[in-house]
């Protein structure tokens, strides 16, 4: 009885000193203003790259090229671009009321942007539906995500893909 009692206390003291290992994901969304004709434009070069006008070259090149990969179980076929450093996505608007990523079911106006980082994929996806807000979203497994490190990877994907679209 004593042996099975100092196991008990034994197996409950390691529990509760041992470290607990989960993995912590965070979750980011940015909202990026697009400046309409007549009102000030912010100089910086993010926001001269981060606008609803290069994000629809990037979608009418990606869709016009016809490259089709599955990325996720969550879609298939969906229209892709690989560049030197970076996969691009079109994910449908309806979701996945149109998972075999029919063109003509739905508008295609979400970017997933995956980087590999360190042996990790890193994922950025950029809705553009909305014509007065460009959204990224940034979901990676680390605390140190700031809103530079979420938008820097957009725009030197974006610079990327916009590099190859004019070559062709």
């Amino acid at each position: 009885m004593r042996r099975h009692s100092l196991r008990r206390l034994i197996l409950i003291a390691l529990t509760f000193s041992m470290p607990i290992a989960q993995a912590v994901t965070v979750d980011m969304r940015l909202r990026i203003r697009q400046t309409g004709p007549g009102e000030p434009r912010n100089t910086s070069p993010r926001e001269t790259t981060i606008t609803r006008e290069n994000l629809i070259k990037i979608q009418q090149f990606i869709i016009k090229q016809g490259k089709r990969e599955t990325y996720c179980s969550m879609y298939g076929d969906n229209p892709a671009h690989k560049t030197k450093n970076y996969r691009f996505y079109l994910n449908p608007d309806s979701g996945q009321m149109n998972m075999n990523c029919d063109l003509k079911k739905s508008g295609f106006y979400n970017l997933t942007i995956r980087k590999a980082d360190g042996g990790k994929n890193q994922y950025r996806t950029v809705e553009f539906l909305d014509k007065h807000y460009v959204y990224i979203a940034s979901t990676w497994p680390t605390s140190d995500l700031t809103v530079q490190k979420i938008r820097q990877v957009v725009v030197d994907a974006m610079k990327e893909i916009l590099i190859d679209i004019k070559k062709k």
